[in-house]
């Protein structure tokens, strides 16, 4: 992959209308920009409000941000995504975390206690493909998570996955800051 050439068509912003061209608008007013993941998936319009309409429930959601983006990077370190590491190192340093936490949580690790078993608990759900076990579940609750919080880490995982795999597919050139390497 990182051909810089995506291998599927990108609709770029001044090609795009109706819905597409509408969802473009909101994306750039939020982000400043269209994501080429976003032209990508824009290829059905269709695709690319069920992505949108995910994070909107995501953000409506019981877990803060901080949680919602350490779920989306373990999720994207998991399916060996690197544009949407590039994204989330980006979207957890907005949510307040350092360089150094950031490095950490990509490892699988977090000083915090709650969040060190968010990420156990997420990377037992994808490497189970969603069979943990009864300890796993006791483990994640016994650090302050509720039955709310768990099925919300599961909309976040399949956001990811979605957005993880159509990278992959589409081979989306990074028009973001590519995150830093691990040691």
């Amino acid at each position: 992959m990182s051909s810089q050439t995506p291998r599927l068509n990108s609709i770029e912003p001044e090609a795009a209308t109706g819905k597409v061209a509408a969802m473009y608008g909101q994306a750039k007013s939020m982000m400043g920009l269209v994501p080429n993941l976003f032209k990508g998936l824009a290829n059905s319009p269709q695709a690319l409000e069920a992505y949108l309409s995910l994070e909107q429930l995501i953000s409506a959601g019981s877990l803060n941000p901080a949680e919602q983006q350490l779920v989306r990077m373990v999720t994207s370190v998991h399916n060996g995504c690197t544009y949407c590491v590039a994204a989330h190192t980006l979207g957890l340093k907005g949510a307040g975390l350092s360089d150094e936490e950031i490095l950490d949580v990509r490892r699988g690790a977090s000083d915090d206690k709650k969040l060190q078993a968010l990420i156990v608990f997420t990377q037992e759900i994808l490497s189970t493909k969603g069979c943990v076990s009864d300890d796993d579940l006791s483990a994640v609750r016994a650090a302050g998570y509720t039955d709310a919080n768990i099925a919300d880490v599961m909309v976040v995982i399949t956001q990811k996955t979605l957005s993880n795999y159509f990278n992959h597919l589409h081979d989306s050139v990074l028009d973001l800051p590519p995150a830093p390497g691990l040691d």
